[in-house]
């Protein structure tokens, strides 16, 4: 399995960026950061642009790999959101994933004054980035004429060919569909869709690996009824290791990540420990492998 690390960038940049460094020597296989234009949780705390980190991340590794866990539509045009990441794939030399969701916090909408989305408009919304995005980066140029995007564009091809992996972080059916449909990862979490993380909607124990569950069924039966083998189609989870609960030795950890595993589930994704405890972290590095 793959364990990954997610950065919030609530630390000086050169903080941010030494962290990175140490997630790539502790061994893991991504380095995630998320991209909102405020923590959504603790909106006061200074905050840093997530595609601008990406790129001093990639001059400052050589290694691990490295992607937003996820942009959202609300913050990013498609066209622009592909010229971001032709250019941190540069930067990386090919170590970059992209990863898009449907959503954005209500305060994103807010702060770049941007009309409250309704969720069918964020899935559509999302349809339409997936779809430029796939082709954008692929095919270096896209003419696009949607319902919320009309757009020309060209961009210089990506390291990655045909072109970076796309990462859809998913909880509702109808973004499952789009994972399956043209993404190269699905990623998700145990909060139920449109749930929030400080409102009692984080699932844990048994009823946490039903609701993932469920959702792998949803991408596995879509990715039949397209013609698409399923196991083309990874399956990360992130998990709240770090941030709302205390990192597991790697023994309890691999213990913990079975049955998901036996769901279809590869990569693990945890965040930056906020107690500080880089020791446990960096125990758990030793989890990636084949």
């Amino acid at each position: 399995m793959r364990v990954d690390v997610l950065l919030l960038q609530n630390a000086p940049a050169a903080e941010l960026v030494e962290r990175a460094r140490r997630v790539e020597a502790m061994g893991f296989g991504c380095v995630w950061i998320a991209d909102h234009f405020v923590n959504p949780y603790a909106p006061e705390d200074d905050w840093l642009d997530a595609w601008t980190l990406l790129g001093s991340f990639a001059v400052a590794t050589s290694r691990v790999r490295l992607g937003p866990l996820v942009s959202a539509p609300a913050l990013r045009n498609p066209a622009l959101l592909a010229l971001q990441a032709v250019t941190v794939d540069h930067l990386s030399d090919g170590r970059l994933e992209v990863g898009v969701g449907a959503g954005g916090a209500p305060l994103d909408f807010e702060m770049m004054g941007v009309p409250h989305r309704s969720p069918r408009e964020q899935l559509d919304r999302l349809t339409e980035t997936v779809e430029i995005l796939d082709s954008l980066l692929a095919a270096g140029r896209v003419k696009h004429d949607g319902r919320y995007y009309t757009l020309e564009a060209r961009v210089r091809p990506p390291v990655q060919q045909p072109r970076p992996p796309l990462v859809v972080g998913a909880l509702a059916p109808g973004a499952l569909r789009v994972a399956a449909a043209r993404a190269d990862a699905v990623s998700t979490y145990p909060v139920r869709a449109g749930g929030r993380l400080s409102a009692g909607d984080v699932a844990s124990g048994d009823d946490a690996l039903a609701t993932i569950r469920a959702r792998m069924e949803i991408v596995d039966r879509e990715c039949e009824r397209i013609g698409r083998d399923p196991a083309t189609l990874r399956r990360s989870l992130l998990t709240f290791f770090g941030v709302r609960d205390a990192l597991l030795p790697p023994d309890e950890f691999a213990e913990w990540a079975e049955p998901y595993r036996r769901i279809g589930i590869t990569e693990f994704v945890v965040y930056w420990p906020v107690n500080g405890d880089e020791d446990s972290l960096a125990a758990l590095g030793a989890l990636t492998g084949p």
